[in-house]
């Protein structure tokens, strides 16, 4: 539990007036004040980065925050609300509810991350230079540390590929299903997470392809990224990753300019 001091206020949950800034005789728009609630927002990731909170603290209720933090109730509901959109916390309501730090959750972190890729319209190269920070490393991670049940999934979605093989949706899904079993036979939570919020922006450009020949060279370079990773190749993985990746770059689909 965090005792803060109190945040100075000109009233009751209000903030000071913002003073215009002024530079060399140009008049500048007045930056907007710090809200007391983001204020509190702010405190509280601080201390959850500083390790002064975890998963499954109690934070205290929307009048006990209000109280410590020496704002009203509507600044310290403000902020619980902002904290929960954020999966900062979690809000139980009733006569034994408040706020509590929330359990993290990685598909909500890529699903966020996704979203964002997409909306600063992240180039393919960008994507493409992305993928293999994350693949290129997983790969040889993979080949240190899969277990027998990732082998086994990897197998199975490459037993899986030839079956699909006309379908470019269908296809892609299923090439993109063996990259993340290599991410996540890495065993990194860093690294899935990224993977899958890359493979939002990724797969509709994979899906862009549909020559046969290509297919069947993404099942032969599939095909020898698993032996490699199954028999303990670190190195060997990383460089066939390296020259598959290099291959997708190169590819004239690939290079289209995307579809509007």
């Amino acid at each position: 539990m965090i005792f803060p001091m109190k945040i100075p206020t000109s009233g009751a949950g209000q903030e000071p007036a913002a003073e215009p800034r002024r530079a060399a005789g140009v008049a500048h728009a007045a930056t907007p004040p710090e809200t007391l609630s983001w204020r509190i927002v702010s405190h509280i990731r601080e201390a959850l980065f500083a390790d002064e909170l975890k998963s499954g603290d109690f934070l205290g209720t929307e009048a006990s925050l209000a109280e410590r933090y020496g704002v009203s109730r509507m600044a310290a509901r403000d902020a619980l609300r902002s904290l929960a959109a954020l999966g900062v916390v979690a809000i139980r309501p009733g006569k034994h509810g408040g706020a509590w730090i929330a359990n993290g959750k990685l598909d909500r972190f890529a699903d966020a991350l996704a979203i964002q890729l997409k909306l600063i319209s992240i180039s393919r190269e960008e994507m493409l230079e992305t993928q293999a920070a994350v693949e290129i490393h997983a790969a040889g991670l993979a080949a240190a540390r899969a277990t027998r049940d990732d082998l086994a999934r990897m197998q199975a979605i490459l037993d899986g590929m030839p079956d699909c093989i006309d379908d470019p949706a269908a296809f892609a899904a299923r090439a993109m299903d063996f990259h993340a079993a290599i991410v996540e036979a890495a065993h990194n939570r860093g690294l899935s997470a990224h993977f899958r919020a890359l493979r939002h922006v990724l797969q509709p450009a994979y899906s862009m392809s549909n020559k046969k020949e290509i297919a069947e060279r993404v099942i032969a370079d599939n095909v020898r990224l698993y032996d490699l990773i199954a028999n303990g190749d670190a190195e060997g993985a990383r460089k066939a990753m390296s020259r598959r990746l290099a291959r997708v770059g190169a590819a004239e689909a690939w290079r289209a300019p995307a579809r509007g």
